[in-house]
């Protein structure tokens, strides 16, 4: 099988992925449970891209702004728009990154780390080495969220609770 073959039969998992992000972060209060790892705080900001395909072509919207709650998106999502890409915030204890989430390739792009401060002159490597760990801490949470979605996804409660809640709440985006 060819790669664009596999994206093309699994890409409804990272937009599956996305909406149900998005469904947590609003009725978590923007709050992850990351186990023995704390607690991390996610939310979409400012920007959403969505499409739908038709027989007549590909429809796509970019919906930005202010607006926490993303009204436009969220009624989009009714119109069966799918998220094919997010502007995310998380913080993680006093740390805050910021990142658009793809769901296609499940790629970070303008990915911004927490401020490094570190003394170059003692310690020339620890630049480089203080804003790996804090590349890896943001992708290693959002690993864990994922693979959080995934048990869900493949579990029984995916149909019977979890798609449900979801979709009602795309519901109330009207």
């Amino acid at each position: 099988m060819q790669l664009m073959e596999k994206v093309r039969q699994t890409e409804f998992l990272g937009r599956e992925f996305l909406l149900w992000l998005w469904f947590q972060c609003e009725i978590n209060e923007e709050r992850f449970d990351l186990g023995e790892n704390g607690q991390a705080e996610l939310w979409f900001d400012r920007r959403i891209v969505l499409q739908a395909e038709s027989d007549e072509g590909v429809e796509k919207i970019t919906c930005s702004g202010e607006n926490p709650h993303l009204r436009e998106a969220r009624f989009a999502l009714t119109k069966n728009k799918e998220i094919t890409e997010a502007m995310i915030k998380l913080t993680i204890d006093d740390n805050e990154w910021s990142f658009i989430l793809d769901s296609t390739w499940m790629n970070f792009k303008s990915f911004k780390t927490p401020r490094v401060m570190q003394d170059t002159k003692e310690d020339p490597e620890g630049l480089f080495h203080e804003k790996f760990f804090l590349i890896e801490k943001a992708v290693t949470t959002m690993d864990a969220i994922y693979a959080s979605f995934i048990k869900i996804r493949i579990s029984p409660k995916w149909e019977t609770h979890e798609l449900p809640a979801v979709l009602r709440w795309v519901g109330e985006g009207k």
